[in-house]
Order: C-alpha cells, then structure tokens, then sequence
C-alpha cells in the first residue's frame, strides 16, 4: 500500500513540474505596429512528424536580436495559433486582420499593446475558412 502511494505521488509530481510549452525556433515575419512594437510570426517545429509545423503570433516590443526575442516570447500570449504561415495580411493602425485556410489551435480578437507606459488594446479580425483540398490527421 505505501508503495503504491509512493510510485501515485512520483507520478502526479512528474506530471506537475513538467514543461509543455512548445518551443519557439524562429521568426518568420515581421510586421510594424504602433511606435516600437510589432507583429511577429514565429516558428514552432516541435510537434514532430505527426503534427507539422505550427504558427504563433505575437504582439511585442521590437527586439533586434531574434535569439533574445523568441527568450521573451511565452507561447501562451499568441493572440493566433495556427497551421497556416503568413496569417496576418494587413495592420492598420491598431487594427491586426488574419486569414487562415488551415487549422486555428488558439485565436484571440484583443490584444494589448504596450507603448511606454500606455496599454492600447489592438483588434484581431480572423477570416478562417478551412481549404477542403488541406489533408487533416483523424
């Protein structure tokens, strides 16, 4: 019995401290908003060979060096988490319009933009229509 309790216990302390976040390999593109921040796309081929690639997009600081900026990134602040590259077509001021054929995983139609010391919610206008042509694992 108290092994059993033991072997449960190593079990859900395992499970509890362990990373799930996707890694973030590199920044696709870059696009300007506001005075100093940007749209980024970002990279994640860690899901393996079963999944594919995967595409977060983030509202941040610009930040030169990539290395540092993907450190700074947290996969769960994307406003969109998708299959498709170049989702974001358009930014207008503080308005982010995104078209997708493919799987969304996450979407959020705000995000804050920070400028200084200004919060400045942007908008997410998502066109998702999925390309029937586009094969999807079960």
């Amino acid at each position: 019995m108290a092994l059993s309790i033991v072997v449960v216990a190593q079990a859900l302390w395992i499970l509890a401290t362990r990373e799930n976040r996707p890694s973030l390999d590199r920044v696709i593109t870059t696009t300007a908003i506001g005075q100093n921040s940007a749209v980024y796309e970002v990279l994640s081929d860690s899901a393996g060979a079963t999944v594919g690639m995967t595409y977060f997009y983030f509202v941040h600081e610009k930040v030169d060096d990539e290395s540092q900026l993907l450190t700074r990134l947290d996969p769960r602040s994307a406003f969109l988490v998708t299959r498709q590259s170049k989702a974001v077509i358009a930014v207008n001021g503080t308005q982010v319009q995104a078209r997708t054929q493919d799987t969304v995983y996450r979407y959020s139609s705000l995000v804050v933009l920070h400028e200084g010391e200004l919060a400045i919610p942007v908008t997410v206008d998502l066109d998702s229509k999925m390309d029937q042509a586009t094969p999807h694992a079960p």
